[in-house]
């Protein structure tokens, strides 16, 4: 795993380009629309923000979410019985009302367990116990988290067991999250060596 985002974060901060594009078929169907054409060979990557501005926030007074953004992260998987399976990565950074620092979760999906479907999304492992992804058009990406999730707070790989308990409000279920320059999330991969950028609000 480790080893793995030193390789995402090498491929996304020189951008590098996508290499032998495979077909995404029926069941990657969701996911080529996350991420575009599929790569049997390499990884292929998406990223999503959103700032909530004080109008919004004032409107939602039980919102915390102030600024979220998701770095999905593709990849084939050879080892899946058969002739293998894509699955994908989504790390999310969140920022909150009352909070500093930011904080981080990850959700894993695909792996063939559950199929992605263009028209109703995909249900994946975490944060917390499942999440749900879908797109609206192929510009914005609906988040949601029902019951809230723990979050990782900022800090290299060997203290990921300091997790924060559950700081969403009752009005953080679903994000509506833009698709934005690849260079904005770059510093997902990097979430367990050093501190997020500060460029968020």
């Amino acid at each position: 795993m480790l080893g793995r985002v030193w390789i995402v974060a090498a491929i996304i901060a020189g951008l590098a380009p996508a290499t032998q594009a495979r077909a995404a078929g029926a069941d990657n169907a969701f996911l080529e629309r996350l991420v575009g054409p599929l790569q049997r060979d390499g990884q292929s990557f998406a990223c999503f923000s959103r700032h909530y501005d004080a109008a919004h926030l004032a409107k939602h007074p039980t919102q915390r979410v102030t600024f979220v953004k998701a770095l999905v992260d593709a990849y084939f998987r050879e080892s899946w019985p058969g002739n293998g399976a894509y699955e994908y990565q989504v790390s999310f950074a969140f920022r909150f009302r009352d909070r500093a620092e930011t904080l981080t979760g990850v959700a894993e999906c695909g792996g063939g367990t559950t199929k992605d479907s263009a028209r109703r999304g995909a249900h994946c492992a975490g944060p917390g116990a499942t999440s749900h992804l879908q797109m609206q058009g192929r510009g914005v990406l609906v988040l949601t988290i029902p019951g809230g999730a723990d979050l990782w707070a900022p800090g290299p790989v060997e203290q990921r067991h300091d997790t924060v308990k559950n700081p969403f409000g009752p009005d953080d279920e679903v994000f509506h999250l833009a698709r934005t320059e690849l260079k904005q999330c770059e510093d997902l991969a990097f979430d367990r060596q050093k501190p997020l950028r500060p460029h968020e609000p």
